[in-house]
């Protein structure tokens, strides 16, 4: 059963938080949310989760049982629900899948958007070299010359296209159904292409410094908090230094000591955590390195895609002026010598 959205998810806990502080209980909560939603199958399983909760069940359970939230969220709840900071939990975990959606919109933005853009120009140039060239050939011939060696290459390219382009339509489409046949691991690819450099290290820093605020204000101990960030963290090896990080805390190793052995965060991140810890406000703290961690992620991202633009426009353009240049000059030298 597909589960719901990050942002519909950051929504329900948003308005159950919403419904605690204004003393109402999680069960009313739940039916005022269902009330208000206007899709009838979300409705629908939305109201299942308050009839399991008229049943006497606690909120986790009943979201368990639902079957439409991530596995983690559910036992956030239930640790939120044990430690008496529920409230806090669900506010926690609306920022963190925020955040989530957040990163994952500039993700998909850094991938379609320079897809897109790359195609038009494609498309642009494929009608230059079909539709375009052919009229200069033709000049050409009238005039008793010959088009340069590339444009002439790249006319013939485009007579190809134009005979065969129900062969590159099937192509493209087989391809596109390729893509989503195996979508996951077009998506671990695509993760191994953005999570690499100065983006994928403010990407993790900021998937982890999320998690670790959301589990230390539902209540969790440090020692459990990191535990329960190396089983979020999607990176195999950033996951495996975290669980190191665990261990060593288990053994009496300092938080903060602890968490700069993850190599993830900078030295003023460690600086701030550090001193959180001695002030006793880590989890205020950790909160903050959240908020920074992700508008670093997001900056990045987006000065990713606007290096992609220009890029892909100059290689179009260049290309498209070589091959005027290469019609336009013998062009030239024919018509000054008549």
């Amino acid at each position: 059963m597909k589960q719901f959205s990050l942002q519909y998810i950051s929504s329900f806990c948003m308005s159950l938080h919403l419904a605690m502080q204004a003393g109402i209980s999680t069960q009313e909560g739940v039916s005022m949310f269902a009330q208000e939603e206007r899709d009838g199958v979300r409705r629908e399983r939305v109201t299942a989760i308050y009839d399991t909760l008229e049943l006497g069940e606690p909120l986790s359970a009943a979201l368990r049982a639902n079957g439409q939230f991530p596995g983690y969220m559910v036992d956030m709840i239930e640790v939120g629900e044990k430690t008496g900071k529920l409230d806090e939990t669900l506010l926690s975990l609306s920022r963190y899948y925020d955040r989530q959606e957040h990163i994952s919109k500039n993700i998909r933005s850094a991938v379609t958007y320079p897809a897109m853009l790359l195609a038009v120009l494609l498309f642009v140039l494929v009608i230059f070299i079909v539709k375009v060239l052919p009229i200069f050939y033709d000049v050409y011939e009238q005039l008793g010359a010959q088009m340069s060696g590339p444009a002439t290459a790249a006319m013939r390219l485009g007579m190809w296209l134009g005979a065969n382009w129900i062969l590159i339509v099937i192509a493209i489409a087989v391809i596109a159904a390729l893509i989503v046949a195996f979508r996951s691991k077009v998506k671990r690819l695509l993760k191994r292409v953005f999570m690499g450099g100065a983006l994928g290290a403010a990407m993790r820093r900021a998937r982890f410094s999320s998690v670790m605020a959301m589990t230390m204000s539902s209540g969790m101990d440090t020692d459990e908090s990191l535990l329960m960030a190396g089983r979020l963290t999607e990176d195999q090896a950033v996951a495996q230094r975290i669980t190191a990080s665990a261990e060593l805390a288990a053994k009496g190793t300092g938080f903060a000591q602890c968490v700069e052995e993850t190599g993830i965060f900078s030295t003023l991140y460690n600086r701030m955590l550090a001193i959180g810890v001695r002030t006793g406000c880590a989890d205020t703290v950790m909160d903050e390195i959240a908020s920074r961690s992700g508008d670093d992620a997001n900056e990045r991202l987006e000065a990713f895609i606007g290096r992609i633009e220009p890029t892909l426009v100059i290689i179009m353009s260049v290309l498209v002026g070589l091959l005027l240049l290469s019609v336009m000059l013998p062009l030239a030298g024919v018509m000054s010598a008549i």
